[in-house]
């Protein structure tokens, strides 16, 4: 049927169902107990349409009265019963139970997929859309197993058993309702298939754009309030929810339709077997009358196996669309290699660019170009640069958030690229620019950094940050909700907190982003100190353009444009290099060669 259609499911649900083969014992068992539902109401129905019959026509025969048992019909009509509600109730439970059980293998398959991508390949989605693909785009999948597999292949079963029944009566017939069932199971479905795969998936792309602007609506509600923008954005909103609405209104007609044809058939079935029943079977005895009611409601209850089927293929486009956007995603190479295992311990903990160029898009000009610099072990060196001269790319570098376009980045004697991204991380503490704060308590953000840190340690780890004060100053101290990414805290607040953790983890290699932008002059100062003092004999790289304790480096770097214009000592380098005075606003002069609180950087 082209890309998908009956004979075969959207090809992008093919590496979703390879998911499900850690569930088939429990799928296998929900199919089966829904199977024996269907059986069980169709038994119900017709067994208990027979014996009235076979009851109401022995009445009238004095002689045969006396010979008709009652006794095993009525049995079989509460065997039906109790079966129905014992294997439909079971089905719940097992089907939900899968269906939950499917969820949690999509979402850890999806987030372990999405996690080397991050942040390089992710940067491309919006937060909003990618929580729309974890959440929404995975929930639809879940109507896979629950409202297509298990009824279609029950429906396939009650249908082949069915005929194999209604054949001990009368072959033709067998065929003939084998036939309009065939027409209901499948050619309805089909309809449904081609009429709804479109809109599915167009209702599937504009429930996502309807979720990415609530979200972003409710991220930027400051600054909408602010310029005033509130009415049109919710204006933008209530656009997207009226295209959805119209998807919707149209998945409804063709729901409504296929709902008819389905009504139209099972009836034009039963009046076809009636009609054949009445021509074929013998109504002169008492049996043959009780036979034709079998048969009639047999094929009359049997169209329960298939009534869900229309609407479930219906939403099959809708489906593949979510299928499709977890695959986009998850079929992405990652921008960094990242070993399960490092080739070696690496030796030593000095860093090292050795000829690193790179660029964030392959047309893009370069971020970082021909770089060559080493931090020994031990030592500490600043890069300095104004915004955009790439001081954070060689962050994100050392990260291995994002891989260098050429050259190699080592950490002692190990290129980063043979490096386990785990081993990394253990090596090295880093404080970026943007360190993100969890919508949780204080405590809970300290201990990312070190699961069994005690009180006392999470309290020196703050003091050290010089957050301590105003932790305690706080009602429910440590145990405080810093709200949704942090917004409970200042900024500079907020950056004290992650140097925390990093003090925390307390790595023998230390990368430090900005680490006192927009703190006072004396808390900057402090907090410098206290970093220095925490850091001492280990390796650290200082990002800054900002003038405090840079003297106290061994080393400092200037970078322009992605190149290094300037490296050396602080204070040779105010002597001897115009472009590194420029950059700290310094004019030659009879003080002391340090940089003074006064300069502009």
């Amino acid at each position: 049927m082209g890309r998908f259609g009956m004979g075969k499911l959207p090809d992008e649900l093919g590496p979703v169902l390879r998911l499900f083969k850690s569930h088939q014992k429990r799928m296998l068992l929900g199919i089966l107990l829904g199977l024996v539902a269907l059986l069980s109401a169709v038994g119900l129905f017709s067994l208990a349409g027979w014996f009235l019959t076979a009851t109401a026509i022995t009445g009238l025969s004095a002689d045969s009265a006396w010979q008709f048992n009652y006794f095993l019909p009525s049995i079989g009509v509460r065997l039906c019963a109790f079966g129905r509600t014992l294997a439909r109730y079971g089905e719940r439970v097992i089907s939900h139970d899968v269906t939950f059980r499917i969820l949690e293998s999509l979402r850890v398959w999806f987030y372990r997929h999405i996690e080397p991508l991050a942040p390089a390949c992710l940067s491309r989605y919006r937060s909003g859309d990618i929580l729309n693909r974890l959440v929404e785009d995975i929930d639809t999948l879940d109507n896979l197993f629950v409202r297509v597999l298990s009824p279609s292949a029950a429906a396939l079963g009650v249908s082949f058993l069915l005929f194999g029944f209604l054949c001990l009566f009368e072959p033709f017939i067998a065929v003939y309702a084998l036939a309009f069932l065939a027409l209901a199971g499948i050619g309805v479905p089909f309809a449904a298939v081609r009429l709804g795969a479109a809109t599915g998936r167009r209702l599937g792309r504009l429930s996502a754009a309807l979720r990415v602007r609530i979200v972003e609506g409710l991220q930027g509600m400051p600054d909408l309030l602010v310029y005033g923008a509130q009415a049109r954005h919710l204006e933008s909103i209530q656009q997207a929810s009226d295209r959805r609405m119209a998807s919707q209104r149209r998945m409804s007609h063709i729901t409504g339709l296929t709902s008819a044809l389905m009504t139209m058939i099972s009836g034009l079935a039963v009046l076809s077997v009636l009609y054949l029943g009445l021509d074929r079977m013998d109504l002169t005895t008492a049996l043959g009358g009780a036979d034709l009611a079998l048969v009639v409601l047999a094929v009359m209850a049997s169209y329960e196996a298939v009534r869900p089927l229309p609407a479930a293929f219906q939403f099959l486009g809708r489906t593949g669309e979510a299928g499709r956007r977890l695959l986009e995603i998850v079929a992405s190479a990652p921008a960094v290699h990242n070993p399960e295992r490092s080739r070696f311990v690496p030796k030593g903990t000095s860093l090292k660019f050795e000829n690193v160029s790179f660029r964030y898009d392959e047309n893009g000009p370069p971020v970082l170009d021909k770089l060559d610099f080493e931090v020994k072990a031990g030592s500490r060196v600043a890069v300095l640069g104004t915004t955009g001269s790439g001081k954070t790319t060689i962050v994100n570098l050392l990260a291995k958030f994002w891989q260098p376009t050429s050259g190699s980045i080592y950490l002692g004697d190990a290129d980063l690229r043979t490096m386990a991204a785990s081993d990394l991380r253990r090596s090295v503490s880093v404080v970026s620019q943007q360190a993100h704060i969890f919508s949780s308590s204080l405590r809970e953000n300290l201990l990312l950094a070190r699961a069994q840190a005690t009180e006392r340690e999470l309290k020196e780890a703050l003091a050290a940050a010089q957050l301590l004060t105003f932790v305690d100053s706080l009602p429910d101290g440590l145990d405080t909700w810093v709200g949704e990414a942090g917004k409970m805290l200042s900024g500079g607040q907020a950056r004290r907190l992650a140097i925390a953790r990093a003090f925390l983890h307390d790595a023998p290699i230390w990368v430090l982003d900005e680490p006192t932008e927009g703190l006072d002059r004396e808390t900057e100062h402090q907090l410098m100190q206290a970093i220095l003092e925490r850091t001492t004999g280990k390796t650290v790289l200082l990002i800054t353009h900002r003038p405090v304790d840079i003297h106290r480096m061994d080393e400092s770097i200037l970078l322009d444009g992605g190149r290094i214009v300037a490296q050396g000592p602080h204070v040779d380098l105010l002597s001897g290099n115009s472009r590194y005075r420029q950059f700290w606003g310094y004019t030659p002069c009879t003080c002391s060669p340090l940089v003074k609180p006064g300069l502009r950087h």
